[in-house]
């Protein structure tokens, strides 16, 4: 199950913080080989209800 938190989680790896995710092959949520804002952005608003398991 994702939420808001896994969202902070890929920020912080981006930012330095944290060495690597707990969960390393879910945060690539946009598929695009990378783990990057837009997949916290893409978690964000599907935790939100604002788009579907099937976007982008």
């Amino acid at each position: 199950m994702v939420n808001p938190q896994d969202a902070a989680f890929i920020l912080q790896l981006i930012a330095g913080m944290i060495g690597e995710l707990p969960c390393p092959d879910g945060g690539d949520a946009s598929g695009g080989g990378v783990t990057d804002p837009l997949d916290a952005a893409l978690i964000l608003q599907f935790s939100a209800g604002l788009i579907s398991s099937q976007s982008p």
